[in-house]
């Protein structure tokens, strides 16, 4: 069976890729550390925590996730210290004794367990969810430094090779299946968007949207176990995208 991928959202492919709407039922979320800590945390700042006191990156993180408070995802959690620098190091062998079928998606689609985290610059990340935990979402936000820039065209070259020739890639282990799904949710706010969806053993929807300023990439992503391709999930993903970029050079 592969290891999930991604996120950052945040984020193996698991992370990075998964999203769901609202449901009358409750859904599963995701069973990663990251995820768990969304789940009980709060990204409020302490007391004692100002603008002055954090970083360009924090202070962006922060404005995203009040939106996301506004827009129905209440409960929030900063990821930091060694969870953060987990997510820092690119997740390795996520394929391994996978069969990739297109074969020549094998590249693009292990390329979506990256998050700017990944650049190793400044960075930071807010996970929130819903009020039934139903729905987890994340903004993260890296500075660009020397490599950023380049590091970035190329994740975006590879969703756009995904929506192009991958729309329909299978997974096969010797005792696995599963078939993603990709589309194209047309978020024109965005520098890159994908809407993501898996079956099997990891079943899950994702939204995925990046877009960077002069000095900086954020990436907004949603993870649920139930269908996210509604454009109300659009809009709430780009109202937490605008106003983490609002607070950024």
């Amino acid at each position: 069976m592969p290891k999930p991928l991604m996120a950052a959202l945040p984020l193996a492919l698991c992370t990075v890729l998964a999203l769901s709407a609202c449901s009358s039922t409750q859904a599963e979320m995701p069973d990663d550390e990251t995820h768990k800590i969304a789940a009980q945390g709060t990204a409020s700042p302490s007391p004692s925590e100002t603008s002055q006191e954090m970083t360009t990156a924090q202070v962006a993180t922060t404005a995203g996730a009040v939106i996301a408070a506004q827009l129905g995802f209440p409960s929030s959690a900063k990821i930091q210290g060694k969870d953060l620098e987990a997510l820092a190091t690119a997740p390795t062998d996520t394929l391994k004794d996978i069969v990739v079928l297109p074969a020549q998606c094998s590249t693009p689609i292990n390329d979506l367990n990256w998050s700017p985290v990944q650049m190793g610059t400044e960075s930071a990340r807010t996970d929130f969810t819903n009020e039934n935990q139903t729905i987890t979402g994340s903004v993260e936000v890296a500075k660009l430094g020397d490599d950023g820039e380049s590091a970035l065209e190329a994740h975006n070259a590879n969703v756009a090779t995904i929506l192009d020739k991958c729309q329909s890639v299978k997974l096969n282990g010797m005792d696995y299946t599963e078939t993603l799904k990709f589309s194209d949710p047309k978020v024109e706010a965005a520098d890159s968007s994908l809407y993501y969806s898996r079956n099997g053993d990891y079943a899950q929807n994702s939204l995925v949207l990046i877009k960077k300023t002069s000095e900086y990439a954020v990436m907004v992503s949603f993870v649920s176990a139930t269908e996210l391709s509604d454009t109300k999930f659009n809009e709430v993903a780009t109202n937490v995208m605008n106003a983490a970029i609002s607070q950024l050079p």
